[in-house]
């Protein structure tokens, strides 16, 4: 296995990493920018970056939208990316070809924002929302939390506990009666959070949903937010090493410490090893073999790693220390949250143990 990126996918990378260098905000909005995600979904078509071309894709591959992802984190850019891309590859997987060519082309253009409203530690094997079936129509009543971006969503997919005790999937529009969404405070201010509660509210189900189905939409969201996290380490890495050149303590930069190149080099040791875990989780989405090894491996590692190097930044930048006015806690913050997604390190380990047959 290659794990070299091509030419083409460097230039992909150079050119997105100058174009959000350029235009995300310094000072992050409160919601998200709605401009900046209209640009990425129009100008870049980022959404539809592995996505058959039928259904209004690039046809390219995951490890190109993990390239995507890596930068977005990089750059802490305010808009649903991850959000977006969870729903539409439930969507994807899940459903028909009439649900796939009505509800995909929107999301991928930028019209409408998606949303997967299963981010918890029990995404993939438990359901917090019951589904009914009355007089042909699916009703849906529970609650999910958390729900990234579900407070600007204008549609859910929403894993329910159907009357066989199977969990299938279903699509609730913003709006629904019922449907009540609600923002909640969250420790990383670049990306909301949202909890909805559902009462009888009316649902389609993805038609092409069977039992399992939803495991590897839960894992390649996993790969997704690694590849993020890894972009986030890198920025911190980067950071400190600015830093560590310019401030100077006892007549000489604190770079030429012992300690504070020990920090470095753990970092970039860590983001190295980050780095071939996400490619190789991106590289195997396509056997669900290998996807259900590499993607909670993958997720650990990020996590670990991202947490990591924030902190170990936030160190180096002692001068500064934890400050409002220094970026690093923004990436603290991000670093923390991500690392709660779909459960933390610990869960994914065991989970990859369980699937290993350890």
């Amino acid at each position: 296995m290659d794990f070299r990126y091509s030419t083409e996918q460097d230039d992909f990378r150079a050119a997105l990493r100058g174009f959000l260098q350029r235009s995300t905000p310094e000072e992050t909005p409160e919601e998200y920018d709605a401009a900046l995600w209209q640009r990425l979904c129009g100008d870049l078509e980022l959404p539809g970056l592995h996505i058959p071309a039928e259904y209004g894709g690039a046809g390219a591959t995951l490890v190109d939208t993990a390239i995507a992802c890596t930068e977005l984190g990089r750059a802490l850019a305010p808009v649903p990316f991850a959000a977006n891309a969870f729903a539409v590859e439930a969507i994807l997987r899940l459903g028909d070809e009439e649900q796939r060519k009505e509800l995909l082309t929107k999301l991928l253009s930028g019209a409408q924002i998606g949303a997967f409203a299963a981010c918890g530690p029990g995404a993939a094997s438990g359901a917090t929302v019951v589904a009914e079936e009355r007089d042909g129509r699916t009703l849906l009543t529970g609650n999910c939390t958390p729900v990234l971006h579900g407070h600007v969503a204008d549609l859910f997919v929403v894993p329910a506990i159907a009357s066989r005790g199977e969990i299938t999937a279903c699509v609730v529009r913003a709006g629904a009666p019922g449907l009540t969404v609600e923002r909640l405070p969250s420790f990383d201010i670049t990306r909301p959070v949202a909890r909805l509660r559902l009462s009888q509210v009316p649902a389609e189900a993805l038609r092409a949903s069977r039992p399992g189905d939803l495991l590897p939409v839960v894992d390649l969201a996993r790969v997704l937010l690694a590849a993020e996290m890894l972009g986030g380490a890198e920025a911190c890495l980067e950071l400190a090493v600015e830093y560590a050149r310019q401030r100077a303590q006892f007549g000489r930069p604190i770079g030429s410490f012992q300690a504070v190149k020990h920090m470095c080099a753990e970092m970039l040791i860590e983001i190295d090893a980050t780095r071939a875990a996400v490619m190789f989780a991106a590289m195997s989405a396509t056997s669900a073999e290998e996807l259900a090894i590499a993607a909670p491996l993958a997720k650990a590692q990020a996590a670990d790693t991202f947490v990591q190097c924030a902190e170990s930044a936030i160190q180096i930048h002692g001068g500064i220390a934890f400050t409002w006015e220094h970026p690093l806690h923004r990436y603290f913050r991000r670093a923390k949250s991500t690392e709660a997604l779909f459960g933390s390190s610990a869960q994914h380990r065991a989970l990859l143990a369980d699937r290993a047959g350890l």
